[in-house]
């Protein structure tokens, strides 16, 4: 008896206050309202968002949108590559459940929203590279970031300074300014970010000296500041990021020696200080980082030798220290590097003849030692370099 009476007044329910009803649907309307505004302020030219359609119950099926099953919210929207055009418009601020939004690879223009964070303050991945977005990235962007986990606004038209706010998402993990316009100094509280295991900040125009305080990321795997202008030395204290794999601080105007700190990261697997004016030798301990497969100093001051126990690199791809002043002759424990693809040691002054003992770099393929002051013949054991298309 009891069971129909509940039967009996959930119909009642139903019939009479239509009201109710609607309001059990209120947070679909919600995030539907949203993405149909929001689409309907894009051009789509490869109709990638015909699936949106308003009269769905539900956006949870439409191209590029996931929901969470237990919330029945929208939880991402990932729209990567559709060649979407227009502005990134408020309206995707009623997507409150929202963890992830990625729209890299498509044409959209305009500056970027300052509320986004702080309204969505759910957000754990932010993607907008590959964009036209302009302007400058605004301070008000950081003031709820806290659980955002990966931003990437790499090449795009940013320009302006890195806001002082940042330093307040303390749970970034991997941050990623790159191919911008970027400019002014790096300020220390970049070091604050603590979970930080990527940094991109390459191919800006940010200057000054690279802050001390480096240490601090102890979990940073890959830095790359390439393609900038800092100057001054590179910090001593780069050499306490014990699990840095990629380290590229290329195409700056930094200066001084190589820090001997380095040679305690031994995970790293990319080292590329290129196009710098750092001097002094190449230090012996280069041989230390055993796991090295890019090893990159060409375009600097180096003088002096080249390590006798290179040949212990035996992982090394790339070996490049052109356009240096390095003299002596070339190593016979080059022979030790078996996986060499790329010799290049042009454009120095380096004697001597070329080893035979370089049959043993079996998968070279480019060997550059133009501009030098090798004498002798070319030993007839480089045929053994079956793979060698360029010399």
């Amino acid at each position: 008896m009891q069971d129909q009476f509940i039967i009996i007044l959930s119909l009642f329910l139903v019939l009479f206050n239509p009201f109710l009803v609607i309001s059990l649907y209120q947070p679909f309307n919600e995030d539907m309202l949203g993405l149909i505004v929001f689409k309907a302020g894009l051009e789509d030219p490869k109709n990638k968002l015909s699936s949106w359609n308003e009269d769905d119950y539900s956006p949870c099926n439409w191209e590029g949108v996931k929901c969470d099953p237990t919330t029945n919210r929208v939880s991402s929207l990932v729209l990567d590559g559709f060649s979407l055009s227009g502005h990134i418009g408020k309206s995707l601020m009623k997507l409150q459940f929202l963890q992830i939004l990625s729209l890299s690879k498509n044409n959209f223009t305009g500056e970027i929203n300052h509320d986004l964070l702080v309204t969505l303050w759910n957000l754990k991945v932010v993607d907008l590279s590959e964009n036209s977005l302009f302007g400058t990235i605004p301070d008000e962007l950081f003031r709820q970031c806290w659980s955002l986990r990966v931003l990437s606004l790499a090449k795009n038209n940013l320009s302006g300074t890195i806001p002082d706010s940042l330093s307040s998402c303390f749970s970034l993990a991997s941050l990623n300014f790159s191919s911008n316009r970027l400019s002014g100094e790096l300020h220390s509280g970049m070091w604050f970010l603590k979970e930080l295991q990527s940094l991109d900040l390459s191919n800006n125009l940010l200057d000054g000296e690279i802050p001390e305080g480096i240490q601090n990321l102890y979990d940073l795997r890959e830095l790359r500041l390439r393609s900038n202008f800092f100057t001054g030395r590179i910090p001593e204290s780069i050499g306490n990021c014990l699990l840095l794999k990629l380290i590229d601080f290329g195409d700056n105007l930094l200066t001084d020696e190589i820090p001997e700190s380095i040679q305690r990261l031994t995970s790293s697997t990319f080292l590329s200080l290129q196009g710098n004016s750092l001097n002094g030798s190449i230090p012996h301990w280069i041989i230390e980082l055993n796991n090295l497969e890019i090893l990159d100093l060409s375009s600097n001051r180096f003088f002096g030798l080249i390590p006798n126990g290179i040949g212990g690199l035996k992982s090394l791809q790339v070996l490049n220290f052109s356009n240096n002043n390095i003299f002596g002759s070339i190593p016979v424990s080059i022979r030790e590097l078996k996986s060499l693809y790329i010799l290049d040691l042009s454009d120095n002054k380096i004697n001597g003849s070329i080893p035979c003992e370089i049959e043993g770099a079996i998968s070279l393929n480019e060997l550059r030692l133009q501009r030098n002051l090798l004498g002798g013949r070319i030993p007839v054991q480089i045929a053994k370099c079956s793979a060698l298309t360029s010399m």
